[in-house]
């Protein structure tokens, strides 16, 4: 195994430096309420009891509960920003690199993402007129931020969306049943539809809906594909409670919202049109890249994805923007989505860097050759939300109306431009 000087003076130091900071939390927190997560209890009070022990995560892990701790030794190929190559560190090394911030990418078992497309010949990037504004506004007057509130209230009340634990995986299979019981199974039966649970390694399942054109045409087989993940992670530890509510329950009910409408509106595309809630981007995008990946090996085509993560949060004494991501995106698309939100949303539109490898699951589809884009709530140098990776902190009721479902919902505004004005509306 390879370890970078590196990251094990970091991870040492990062240790040393948190060696209170666990039973600190563990301590002070008094954590609401879950009504999915009552049988957790006893594993938060063994967390307390052996952080006294150790701070490392993954010696505590290996003490609280020992048969979900048996893979942590276990190889993983992982890019972490900052770096240049790729690295063997293990399981248990991503939860060191939480507690330090860092983000990764999990490659092990795609590490030959876009080596197929790179081959292959890009057509040249080309995107329509905005053209369907009668359509796309008669949507978007349904859009409900009720409805996103009461789905985001449902999704927080799993103790945790782990990827890894059951939880995670009742979590996806609610979210699942939402798009299946409460929106297609109520849809007009001459609409298209289908949905699809893409399963994992792990219990938490990716869930892929799509509209399929209704008369498919050979020259617009292209999906228009919108995501966004489920998973919630603790930094702390990944077996305490971990609501997600910004990130990335709000980019989960954005879109949610989004196919909602459009299911209620009719909608009829030229071309396919997918929405994909992801399992495991806090693993280091374990969910998106082996889609991305399969789409890949089947030779399929994407006219463009567009992801949403963190989109509710606006910082006191901050006008609410929506922001699209510069970095690790695919420019001629991202373009597009700003004049898409200059149209249809009401709230400005900014332009924001991020440390490069440091994004969400759009990166799964750009590393795969695919026109990509990301939206998010705010500039993450200036305006990110300091409550993410939290017991207590990152819900849905934050002081100040620092939590904004009004702003989540200008995001379902773009979502829904993106799905009809790239997808063509019949």
């Amino acid at each position: 195994m390879k370890l970078s000087v590196s990251f094990v003076v970091s991870a040492l130091f990062a240790v040393l430096n948190t060696a209170n900071a666990l039973q600190v939390v563990l301590d002070d927190s008094h954590p609401p309420h879950h009504a999915f997560g009552l049988k957790n209890a006893p594993l938060e009070h063994r967390i307390q009891q052996f952080s006294h022990v150790t701070a490392d995560p993954v010696e505590l892990y290996k003490l609280v509960d020992p048969d979900g701790a048996a893979d942590l030794n276990e190889p993983r190929l992982l890019k972490i920003w900052g770096e240049q190559e790729a690295e063997w560190l293990t399981e248990g090394d991503k939860l060191r690199l939480h507690r330090q911030g860092l983000k990764f990418t999990d490659i092990t078992e795609t590490r030959n993402l876009g080596q197929k497309n790179k081959v292959k010949v890009q057509a040249a990037t080309e995107f329509p007129e905005i053209s369907y504004g009668t359509k796309i506004r008669d949507v978007i007057s349904h859009l409900s931020a009720h409805d996103m509130r009461d789905n985001l209230e449902k999704l927080t009340s799993f103790f945790n969306r782990f990827y890894k634990s059951e939880n995670g995986g009742a979590s996806s299979h609610w979210l699942y049943l939402q798009v299946l019981t409460y929106i297609i199974a109520k849809a007009d039966p001459t609409i298209p539809l289908s949905i699809r649970k893409f399963t994992h390694s792990f219990p938490q399942s990716s869930i892929i809906a799509r509209f399929e054109p209704r008369y498919p045409s050979s020259n617009k087989t292209a999906a228009v594909i919108i995501g966004a993940h489920q998973d919630s992670a603790n930094y702390l530890h990944p077996l305490l409670p971990a609501p997600g509510a910004d990130d990335d329950g709000s980019g989960t009910v954005t879109i949610l919202e989004a196919f909602r409408v459009l299911v209620e509106r009719n909608l009829t595309p030229e071309y396919p049109v997918e929405f994909h809630w992801y399992a495991g981007e806090e693993g280091g995008l374990l969910g998106s890249r082996p889609i991305a990946a399969e789409y890949e090996m089947l030779g399929r085509d994407v006219r463009g994805m567009l992801q949403f993560d963190m989109t509710a949060y606006t910082k006191t004494n901050h006008t609410p923007t929506v922001a699209f991501i510069t970095t690790d995106v695919n420019t001629p698309l991202t373009e597009y989505a700003v004049s898409l939100s200059k149209e249809y949303a009401d709230y400005p539109v900014q332009l924001a860097k991020l440390f490069p490898r440091a994004g969400s699951d759009h990166m799964s589809w750009h590393d795969a050759g695919y026109k990509a884009g990301f939206a998010t709530e705010g500039d993450p140098y200036t305006e990110f939300d300091p409550y993410v990776h939290t017991s207590v902190n990152d819900t849905m009721y934050l002081p100040d109306g620092e939590f904004s479902f009004e702003h989540a919902l200008e995001f379902s505004k773009v979502a829904v431009a993106f799905a009809v004005e790239l997808g063509g509306c019949m």
